[in-house]
């Protein structure tokens, strides 16, 4: 299934927030839950093997948009063969975007690839974050595969990869990490920190968190103590 989401914000009158294009088809739903925020709403299972979804976020100067989801998402296997399930987030921001969708949960035998692709103009603020689960309970880990890029003021600040689950490249079992949790901050700097299986790492003008480990809340709560 294809999917296509699409949100615009703009400063409007006295400085509030206005959305003069909120539209979604295919997999999502999206609905807008505040003066500037929206709730990503699934109207189908999964997403399934073969799935492709985008979603394209713009927040103007002086715009402010945050971005949440209402349950979490479940990649299923393909039907037939091995494809992956694709979701891409393209974000241009010249305001402040927060991205916090629910984590995604990657069943057995299911791949599910996960972009970022952010570009910020000078003074914009950027927070993202990413959730993931290999496997439901008493089940297997899927595989997945993470990338997120930051571009600010046409200039590259951020581009990695994260692989995880059968196949990856560091993909050690049976040591290997079924968790991971990231937040990406662009807007405030912020020097290294460390705690158990978490890091924060500076960036120019912003930092990267990230833990890993083999249960989803104690690594959020992880990533958490370090963001």
């Amino acid at each position: 299934m294809r999917t296509r989401v699409e949100v615009v914000a703009r400063r409007g009158p006295g400085g509030r927030t206005v959305l003069p294009v909120v539209r979604a088809s295919g997999q999502l739903a999206v609905r807008r839950t505040g003066p500037a925020s929206v709730h990503l709403v699934a109207t189908a299972f999964g997403p399934l093997g073969g799935d492709d979804a985008e979603v394209r976020l713009v927040v103007e100067e002086g715009a402010r948009l945050a971005v949440r989801s209402v349950a979490a998402a479940v990649a299923l296997p393909a039907r037939d063969g091995d494809r992956p399930s694709v979701q891409r987030v393209v974000a241009e921001v010249a305001g402040e975007l927060d991205l916090r969708p629910e984590p995604t949960v990657v069943a057995a035998r299911a791949h599910h690839r996960a972009s970022v692709a952010a570009t910020l103009e000078p003074g914009a603020v950027l927070t993202a974050t990413e959730q993931v689960l290999l496997g439901r309970t008493g089940e297997e880990p899927g595989r997945w595969t993470g990338t997120t890029r930051v571009v600010v003021g046409g200039q590259p600040l951020l581009h990695t990869t994260v692989g995880l689950g059968p196949g990856a490249p560091a993909w050690l079992p049976p040591v290997a990490p079924r968790a991971y949790a990231s937040t990406v901050h662009v807007g405030q700097a912020a020097g290294v920190l460390t705690a158990e299986d978490a890091v924060r790492l500076p960036l120019e003008g912003g930092w990267v968190a990230t833990a890993w480990g083999t249960e989803l809340h104690r690594v959020v709560r992880a990533v958490q103590a370090v963001a």
